[in-house]
């Protein structure tokens, strides 16, 4: 086989890898409309699916075709099986969810829509798209 075809092959392959891994984080709970007052207190919950742990403190969350950051309150790098959450506000977040015993990544959106609902999203550090809901 020349040495064309194996760069060939092992480019594409190297892309379905890369492409494979982005798709296992995925958007598993929206929580839009807390009862009470919203006021940052909404937060969306990623699971990794995938089989090696993802450092989600390049990554983005899209609310509102807007691009937030992702700020650690702890770990960044979420490992296979484990659960993240993006919060508006991660002191009132503790309040309000003491149990929970998974990663916490502070973001700032202005609200998620609950009377009409949106589209948000998950993208890497490159801005490919990795996990979408509509709600």
């Amino acid at each position: 086989m020349s040495r064309k075809i194996i760069l060939f092959l092992a480019v594409i392959f190297l892309f379905s890898v890369s492409h494979a891994a982005r798709a296992e984080m995925v958007i598993n709970e929206i929580m839009y409309d807390p009862s009470g007052t919203d006021t940052n207190r909404e937060w969306v919950e990623v699971y990794n699916s995938g089989g090696s742990a993802v450092d989600l403190s390049q990554w983005f969350f899209f609310s509102d075709n807007t691009k937030h950051s992702l700020t650690p309150k702890t770990s960044s790098s979420l490992a296979t099986g484990e659960y993240a959450v993006i919060v508006q506000d991660s002191v009132k977040f503790a309040i309000d969810w003491p149990n929970f015993s998974g990663l916490i990544f502070d973001s700032s959106w202005n609200s998620l829509n609950d009377a009409t609902g949106e589209t948000i999203a998950l993208k890497d550090p490159d801005l490919n798209l990795v996990g979408q809901i509509s709600y």
